[in-house]
């Protein structure tokens, strides 16, 4: 069996102040760096790729990376996406008969420095889920921070939480009904119509469960647990 493939984007966010979170973007088998990130990223060791329109990266950093560098000029998405469509780019995404190793993505320094780009770089990480389910793929997905872990669901899943750990549920769908079981607090009559609707839960612990009534792109953020990936397994 090959082992599996961990990729990481580092945007141009805050740059990762936990130990444990530098650590595990470090261990990326490949990281992709938004082009402002690049700078911070050398002090550790040089990204296997750049990506964006190279208006934020210095030029000593820009020569020193010329044969890394995956250039878009288009202003249409931002770099974070730019960066995810490399990456499909790499493992031929959306091609058929393409054979894909197992693999994960990881995004890091998503967040702070500019709250309209935090908001919408946690609200893309649902829409790559959503790309990849579209195209069979299969595939590791999160965000992390200093502080904790968004992972996208598109459908009714199970995972096993410690009691106690928090667990805020985010879904842009007013006509879906999550089902739980395992919270503190069950969602079954949350109406999604703004984003607080079911955040600040806690897990009573051990398996917890999401009963979604369609598919539908929702956002999981875990408190505190930026150091591990959560094992989500998909209910038919």
């Amino acid at each position: 069996m090959r082992p599996a493939v961990s990729y990481g984007i580092l945007c141009d966010g805050d740059f990762p102040g936990s130990q444990e979170v530098r650590d595990r973007l470090l261990s990326c088998d490949v990281v992709v760096c938004c082009d402002g990130a690049a700078s911070q990223f050398m002090r550790f060791r040089r990204p296997e790729f750049v990506v964006g329109d190279m208006d934020s990266l210095p030029e000593g950093v820009m020569e020193d990376l010329s044969d890394r560098l995956f250039q878009v000029s288009e202003q249409e998405s931002n770099d974070l996406s730019k960066a995810f469509r490399c990456i499909c780019s790499m493992l031929r995404i959306g091609q058929e008969g393409r054979s894909l190793p197992e693999f994960s993505i990881t995004v890091f320094g998503a967040t702070g420095k500019r709250e309209d780009h935090t908001l919408g770089n946690i609200s893309l990480l649902a829409d790559f889920a959503e790309y990849l389910d579209r195209n069979g793929v299969r595939a590791g997905l999160e965000l992390v921070t200093d502080y904790g872990v968004f992972v996208p669901v598109l459908g009714s899943c199970t995972f096993e939480l410690p009691e106690g750990q928090s667990l805020s549920i985010f879904a842009f769908d007013q006509e879906l009904n999550i089902v739980s079981t395992g919270l503190q607090y069950p969602t079954d009559r949350v109406r999604f119509d703004m984003w607080w609707k079911a955040a600040l839960n806690r897990a009573s612990g051990g398996r917890v469960e999401l009963r979604m009534s369609r598919p539908s792109k929702v956002l999981l953020y875990l408190s505190g647990w930026h150091g591990r990936s959560l094992n989500v397994q998909e209910i038919k």
